[in-house]
């Protein structure tokens, strides 16, 4: 390995973290962010863990413990993916990076190698993050060899490689696509979560078959749906479903064999983007200027109608910001349109006695919008730029009741689409029908206004890269998670109330929020922009 690729491998791992920044940075404002940002990972990872604990505890009283390597490997190979996908046009062809190392005396090779090897560190941290808690929780109540436990460990090593090829060759895809088109941010959005979805339709049809099976299970249904979710997984991701196998049965060969070819087709994937590398690069980020231009009417309009306009531009030329942040508003539709096809009698009987689908059914739905709503970052997608908008004649509410006023008029069609199916599914009555309206309004409202908050305290304006703002900081994590965990506080608060006070519980949540969304509107004004 040569100097250069040693020395752009160690830059590409210190700016995962942040910890550049952490170790050479002289002001505290910039170490305190840091250090909330680690506690923020900090929380996702205990939530992930303890996710996977419960699912693998889950299989083991079922029955089906032997479905569990196969299972926590394709979640982890998923999350790869996924991840991957958004982030390999970002990362492995960022155009900022290439237009420096072009000029200084170093391989493509040192460039692709180094940025792989960041993609591959990134994939090995959330393979530790799945598998570690599913194997221990395996290894603590099935006691099995030795064997699983070495090709337990060796299979962490190996996992992340068939996924972070196939992200990048996706990903790699969608941005090329876009890139030749007018509106190329808006169109790799597109495409990337039609990817993305392309793989959630999968999950309904194992889902649909666990709600199918009675309560009551006998052996017989239960090796009837062992066989059933080995078949899913296979057809799935097959790969997962033989290296799960191999670590069950201490099928040294078979893993052997799987190691062989995962290491083999990342070699060739790194050779191929070495030699390409240059004209990807070119394709990917060049551009065509045309003088056609024409100076057309002018319109006048209020501060707050050119401000929001000025919020979308910005908000759809961003493929990554748009795809990290609609994704919540889709999955709030296909929520509400699974329901059409799902027994709501059936869901109901794993609920409380005293509590309905109904009652519920608003709090899960505000859940679902409001995980990662634009607002959280729309402070630090600024960037560099932001002294712009400061220098200009407006108050700092003129500013933020812009931003609000977008990420709303975003989430409205979604909303508008989810409550009419969510009515066509529950058939509610006048009262609930009411609740069901105001209820996800009211939460949306605190949670952009929170977002909002919390991109203020903890603003990211010198940003390299769009990925770290959107993904990483710690306006993410916490503006992106906070109003979702609190839904589902009140989602359980509403479970735990007695039936006949299951109203005024609601009126009183809806005026709590309402107070906590006022005080943050006003805090949040009287913040001067200009210190950020």
């Amino acid at each position: 390995m040569t100097p250069q690729t040693r020395t752009l491998i160690w830059l590409e791992l210190c700016n995962i973290f942040g910890l550049n920044v952490l170790r050479h940075s002289k002001t505290k404002a910039d170490r305190k962010k840091l250090v909330f940002l680690f506690v923020s990972y900090s929380i996702v990872l205990l939530v992930l863990l303890g996710y996977m604990i419960g699912v693998s505890y889950t299989f083991i009283m079922f029955e089906l413990a032997d479905i569990i390597p196969t299972f926590l490997i394709l979640i982890a190979s998923l999350c790869i993916f996924f991840l991957g996908t958004l982030k390999a046009g970002s990362i492995l062809f960022r155009k900022d990076s290439y237009e420096i190392l072009c000029s200084l005396p170093i391989t493509q090779a040192a460039i692709v190698i180094s940025r792989l090897l960041r993609m591959y560190v990134e994939g090995i941290w959330i393979t530790l993050a799945v598998l570690l808690p599913g194997f221990a929780v395996y290894a603590w109540f099935q006691h099995p060899s030795a064997s699983f436990y070495l090709l337990g460990i060796l299979s962490i090593i190996f996992v992340p490689c068939i996924p972070i090829i196939s992200s990048i060759l996706i990903g790699t895809l969608v941005t090329g696509i876009a890139s030749r088109m007018k509106h190329k941010s808006l169109v790799s959005a597109l495409l990337s979560l039609l990817a993305v979805l392309a793989l959630l339709f999968a999950l309904p049809q194992f889902s649909a078959q666990l709600v199918s099976i009675d309560g009551n299970m006998n052996q017989d249904a239960l090796k009837a749906l062992a066989s059933f979710a080995a078949e899913w997984l296979k057809q799935i991701y097959p790969p997962a479903t033989f290296m799960g196998t191999a670590i069950i049965e201490g099928n040294f060969l078979l893993f052997l064999i799987l190691a062989g070819i995962s290491l083999s087709l990342f070699a060739a994937a790194t050779a191929l983007i070495t030699t390409c590398f240059h004209s990807i690069c070119q394709k990917l980020h060049g551009t065509l200027a045309r003088h056609n231009y024409h100076m057309e009417q002018l319109k006048e309009t209020s501060i707050l109608s050119a401000l929001c306009k000025r919020e979308f531009k910005r908000y759809f030329s961003s493929s990554i910001y748009v795809i990290n942040t609609i994704i919540g508003p889709v999955m709030g539709v296909l929520f509400s349109g699974s329901l059409l096809f799902v027994d709501t009698e059936l869901i109901a009987t794993f609920l409380p006695a005293s509590s309905d689908i109904s009652d519920i059914a608003p709090f899960l739905l505000a859940s679902i919008f409001c995980i990662m709503t634009s607002a959280c970052v729309s402070i630090s997608m600024e960037g560099k730029n932001f002294w712009i908008i400061k220098s200009l004649p407006l108050t700092t509410k003129n500013i933020l009741d812009a931003k609000l006023l977008m990420n709303l008029l975003l989430i409205l069609p979604f909303y508008l689409i989810t409550q009419i199916l969510l009515t066509l599914a529950l058939k509610p009555g006048l009262l609930s029908l009411f609740w069901q309206l105001i209820i996800p309004i009211i939460i949306l409202l605190f949670s952009c206004t929170y977002g909002i908050a919390i991109n203020l305290h903890f603003p990211v304006l010198n940003w390299e890269n769009e990925t770290g703002v959107v993904k990483q900081s710690t306006s993410a994590i916490l503006g992106g998670l906070g109003a979702f965990f609190f839904s589902i506080l009140c989602t359980a608060c509403i479970l735990l109330i007695p039936e006949p006070y299951t109203n005024l519980a609601k009126l009183g949540l809806c005026i709590l929020i309402l107070g906590i969304t006022a005080w943050l509107y006003q805090h949040n004004n009287k913040i001067d922009l200009k210190q950020l």
